[in-house]
């Protein structure tokens, strides 16, 4: 009888085999799971909007209409020096939110309070900074977990770099991002795509934000235009 413990989703083959953002979706996900952390994101480090802006954002289980409140909690809980100079830190750095009296009673209900924030600084071999944070209801993690999650996070990243980044940073819409936003400016919503496509309406939306992305577009109608404009789509 084998009593050897099983090896994470996140650290097993699907690792190696990953290739597109839903694999990398899955893997952190698998690896928040894994620690009892309930949401990430994984984002670039931002110098113009600390620690980062909604549109550094590269991969998140947040929903999109919570992603400033993700980020605001992050910044309290991580408190003002350490969210404003967060492009500097070279080690992990975590802390828990709390609600104060004079809270906004319109961000009463904010599933993010209370939570603990793990904030983990990752890099490119070229220097880029990204970070990957993950949040949840749990004890504050120890030393010796934060080396474990900081292992997990930099293999999980080394990989992305490899198959999403790398590719992206070069400019040039990958064939299955051109026919999305062809079928966006025929007006096609994500669901509709995905079903002409037979893809899940995430990886749909993964793909067009890796092309809006690419074409420094600030939305869907923008990415359309510049598209056009650029002879990338007829």
């Amino acid at each position: 009888m084998n009593n050897a413990p099983a090896i994470p989703f996140h650290a097993g083959p699907e690792l190696s085999r990953a290739i597109n953002r839903t694999d990398f979706f899955r893997l952190l996900k698998s690896a928040a799971q894994h620690y009892n952390f309930d949401n990430f994101a994984l984002a670039r480090i931002s110098e113009a909007s600390a620690p980062f802006g909604e549109r550094d954002i590269v991969i998140t289980n947040v929903a999109e209409r919570r992603v400033g409140l993700f980020i605001t909690t992050l910044k309290e809980a991580l408190g003002t020096v350490r969210a404003k100079t967060a492009q500097f830190l070279a080690t992990p750095v975590h802390g828990r939110s709390a609600q104060p009296e004079d809270y906004p009673s319109d961000l009463v209900f904010n599933e993010f309070l209370s939570g603990v924030f793990l904030f983990i600084p990752l890099f490119t071999p070229e220097g880029r900074r990204y970070c990957l944070v993950l949040c949840g209801e749990r004890q504050e993690p120890d030393q010796s977990e934060i080396a474990d999650m900081l292992l997990d996070a930099m293999r999980i990243f080394d990989k992305l770099y490899e198959e999403i980044l790398t590719p992206e940073m070069s400019g040039r819409l990958t064939q299955r991002e051109s026919e999305i936003v062809k079928w966006t400016s025929e007006g096609k919503t994500s669901a509709e795509i995905a079903i002409i496509l037979g893809l899940s309406e995430h990886t749909v939306n993964s793909h067009i934000t890796a092309a809006a992305r690419k074409l420094d577009a600030v939305n869907r109608v923008h990415m359309v235009a510049i598209a056009l404009r650029n002879g990338l789509v007829s």
